[in-house]
């Protein structure tokens, strides 16, 4: 994924804070990022921090890991909406 679409996603995505060449995002967000390890993907899930470099792509979760890939490995970012929003209410609506 070219830094420039992914940077246009995150720029108009909720709840997400830039700084420079890195994003910010809120712990109530879900944020995940799909990179390509040959003929497989690998899913980053509940991404606090990403930062685009020229040479590497630097991602922070809410678990405190950091992974570091090259820019071209990065295929897809998936921008859900916020945790406590989806969790609240539920059952099928009876009283």
């Amino acid at each position: 994924m070219a830094f420039l679409s992914l940077s246009k996603v995150l720029d108009g995505a909720p709840n997400v804070k830039k700084d420079g060449a890195s994003y910010t995002i809120g712990e109530d967000s879900d944020v995940s990022l799909f990179v390509t390890l040959g003929r497989e993907a690998m899913q980053i899930v509940r991404i606090s921090k990403i930062e685009l470099g020229a040479e590497a792509v630097v991602v922070s979760t809410h678990k405190s890991e950091r992974f570091y890939f090259p820019p071209d490995l990065i295929v897809g970012l998936q921008v859900g909406g916020s945790e406590k929003r989806a969790n609240k209410g539920g059952g099928a609506g009876f009283r």
